[in-house]
């Protein structure tokens, strides 16, 4: 990692970060991240509590702005299970967005210019599982094969032509948990076990995949490839119904996000960071030394932005920089 320090000083860490876990982020622009963070809590305190209960809280840090003014937060309250994105373009405001897992998918708009509360689907519990923003327009993806796209601020609306999993049995086995596209005419969405679906233009339409294992993410990558993973941490390379499998994982968990970054196809999950380098998953190295980072994992703008429970680091293809660190008294 670059020796500079890092971009948020002790005060604000302290203020912002301090006694709270990083469980998500996102670029919404070259010079801007957002964090999402929940309040650390014993086994103990956590089993009293609704997850909705526990302490929320939003950052935007500005990485080209004054040490002294570079992070600003806000507390959430009766976000279960929350998830955050970013809206951009053709929005006037971009910003970051958070969702949670109620039954109306509240969605709460914040950074730039915040609120007013808006609701995915309201009553119809749309389960997100992930937000991505793609060519501007923010899609919600969830349990029986739910999709949702931001139309307008405060309207969303449903993509039809994919059957829903109504049945209880049937919600693990059917997507979605991510989304991606090479174009608003060729766009994939994956999840559940072995489900895989494909979007022409004209229709969406199931994929034929070599396993039923759980899948995780999708990425639609800069060579043209799709890449998929599943279970154990396991990668696959393909498109449509054809998909071989190129890296069988080992891990007791999944990745949590992918991107292509840097003509690199990147993998973060809660213990690693890892590279696909054309023949196997390694770690990445820079100046000769070992990246050491996992968890959650962003990419755009030029920009790649990793985050675990404590800290966050950028790589613009040359250089990595810590953002977020722990201070300690």
């Amino acid at each position: 990692m670059n020796s500079m320090k890092s971009v948020i000083n002790q005060s604000a860490w302290k203020d912002v970060f301090q006694g709270f876990e990083i469980v998500g982020v996102a670029v919404r622009d070259r010079d801007t991240l957002q964090t999402l963070a929940r309040k650390a809590v014993t086994p103990d305190e956590g089993s009293h509590l609704l997850d909705g209960q526990i302490p929320t809280r939003i950052a935007s840090i500005f990485l080209s702005d004054p040490e002294d003014d570079n992070v600003g937060y806000q507390e959430l309250e009766g976000f279960a299970y929350p998830r955050m994105g970013v809206s951009r373009h053709p929005f006037e405001r971009p910003g970051g967005l958070v969702t949670g897992m109620g039954k109306d998918g509240n969605t709460w708009p914040f950074g730039g210019g915040s609120g007013p509360m808006e609701m995915i689907c309201p009553g119809d519990r749309p389960a997100t599982q992930r937000l991505r923003c793609l060519f501007g327009f923010t899609y919600s993806v969830g349990l029986g094969r739910k999709i949702f796209r931001r139309n307008a601020v405060g309207h969303w609306t449903r993509i039809e032509g994919i059957p829903m999993s109504r049945d209880e049995d049937e919600l693990q086995a059917a997507g979605f948990t991510d989304i991606d596209a090479f174009s608003e005419t060729d766009m994939y969405a994956v999840g559940g076990h072995g489900d895989v679906w494909h979007f022409n233009g004209r229709e969406w339409r199931q994929m034929g995949f070599p396993t039923n294992e759980q899948l995780a993410t999708v990425t639609c990558a800069g060579d043209g490839n799709v890449y998929i993973t599943s279970e154990g941490g396991t990668l696959w390379v393909g498109q449509q119904s054809t998909w071989r499998e190129l890296e069988k994982g080992g891990s007791s968990v999944l990745w949590n996000d992918t991107r292509w970054f840097d003509g690199k196809l990147w993998l973060a999950s809660d213990y690693q960071l890892r590279v696909w380098n054309g023949r196997e998953l390694v770690v990445p190295e820079h100046d000769g030394k070992p990246i050491l980072a996992s968890g959650h994992m962003d990419a755009h703008d030029g920009l790649l932005v990793v985050a675990d429970l404590w800290s966050v680091s950028t790589f613009d293809g040359q250089t990595w920089r810590k953002v977020v660190e722990p201070f300690k008294d």
